[in-house]
Parts: structure tokens; sequence; C-alpha cells
């Protein structure tokens, strides 16, 4: 009989707090595609969502952090903070080890955004950072109606801060966006190019002349097998998270 009142508190604790995971569990929306990009509110363009998905890609592959976006219609009237920490968890964001995934959550309807940071990010980017973030690289393009410029640069400057964290080897452009490369250093002149360009043209000749094409045709087969099957590598199918989970910390705003 003593007992009986715990059964009762603990019944009462599992009727308020279950069926809000719940709902929020059953409101997020299965991912399609690469994570890294999730626009179910269809307000990014493809060339937009193909950026964003190299980006993420690129920090997946160099440290095991995920910084993934997802935008929705509407949270169904759960709050945005709860939202974002499940659409997280249900994504795995980050390394499994690490907890290091980020998430970039829009409504429309609700004119929420927020950004969901792991624990393994928190250091680099608390929640008074993450707030700052929202209010100089999405609010301003919001205010103006520019969804996919707010998703877009806010999205390059969380990658940006996670790349400094893991010390990538990173050269920013004048906008501050560029990784991996000497932008003084792109390529080839035109000059070079148009050498390389007629050294090929003669030796296709020379092959066609004294080989009967041989050389130049395998080489043909060989291109059309290696593009085939994708350019050699990254198959497998679409991204998926990597088994991280929330750490409670993030910042949001209205607009």
């Amino acid at each position: 009989m003593r007992k009986s009142p715990l059964l009762l508190l603990f019944s009462l604790f599992c009727l308020l707090f279950i069926p809000i995971q719940f709902v929020s569990a059953a409101s997020i929306p299965t991912p399609v595609g690469d994570i890294y990009v999730q626009d179910f509110a269809n307000v990014l363009s493809t060339a937009e969502e193909q950026e964003l998905i190299e980006l993420g890609i690129y920090l997946d592959d160099h440290t095991g952090a995920q910084i993934a976006v997802l935008t929705v219609d509407s949270l169904d009237g759960i709050p945005v903070e709860q939202y974002a920490v499940q659409a997280l968890r249900e994504y795995g964001l980050g390394d499994a080890n690490k907890n290091n995934g980020i998430l970039l959550l829009l409504s429309i309807q609700d004119r929420k955004i927020f950004i969901e940071v792991g624990y393994g990010l928190e250091g680099r980017l608390p929640d008074g950072k993450v707030g700052s973030i929202i209010d100089s690289y999405a609010l301003p393009s919001l205010d103006e109606g520019n969804i996919p410029h707010a998703l877009t640069n806010t999205y390059k400057k969380l990658f940006n801060e996670v790349a400094e964290e893991y010390q990538l080897d990173k050269q920013a452009n004048a906008e501050g966006y560029v990784y991996g490369a000497n932008p003084e250093n792109e390529g080839p002149s035109l000059f070079t190019t148009i050498i390389i360009a007629v050294i090929i043209i003669g030796l296709i000749i020379l092959d066609f002349k004294f080989l009967g094409g041989v050389l130049t045709l395998s080489l043909f087969r060989m291109l059309a097998i290696i593009l085939s099957r994708g350019g050699g590598g990254g198959g497998g199918g679409p991204r998926t998270g990597g088994g991280g989970s929330a750490g409670g910390g993030g910042a949001g705003r209205s607009w």
C-alpha cells in the first residue's frame, strides 16, 4: 500500500511527458536523399541544395561532423526547441562518439528558426554565439523575405566555425566561404590549356594514323566505364546520419 503513491506519481509523469515525446518523434519527416539538406518546405533551388550538400560531404569526410538544414511548413504546435532536439536525434547527426552534429531548422508558417548543437561542438558554438550567428547571418535576409539566402548564409557560417574548430585547410574568398583551395591558383592558364589540347589532339591523330586508333578507343571505353559507375567513387546511396545525438544547446529566433 505504501508504494501506491509512488506508482501514482510515476503514472502521472508518464501521462504528462511521454505523449509529448511521441508526438514530437512522429512529426519529424523521414530523411530523403543526403542528410545534409532536408528541404521539406521546398524553399531551396537545386543548385543551392547541391552547394550545401557538397559542403556537408566535405566536412563529414574530414571531421565526422555533420551539419543538416531542415525546413518544414509547420512545427505542428511543438515548441521549436523540442522539435530541433528530436530532429537531430532522429537523424543521428554527427559522429556517434563525438556527438558533433548541428541542425539548422526553419519553419515557414511558424516563422521560427533554430540551431541545435550537439555536445561535441557546444564549446565552439555556445548558445550566445549561436544566437549572434542567427542575428547576423539569418535574420537580415529573413526580414527581407529571402529565405534561401538566410539558410545558405547561415549554413556556410556554421561550416566555417566547425572547419576552424577542426583546423581544416580552408582558404576564404571575399565572402568567407571557399575552402580547400587558394583562389589565386584556381587552375592552368589559357595558354597552358591550349598547349595541352594541341598535344592531346596531336597524339590522337598519330594514334589513328599509325595504330588505327586503338589507344584512343580504349581510353574512351575506360572513360565510359568510369562515368557509368558515378566517377569511380562515392556510391552506395545517399549519406545518412553518423549516429550522433543532441546536446540541448542552441538558440532560436522568430522573424
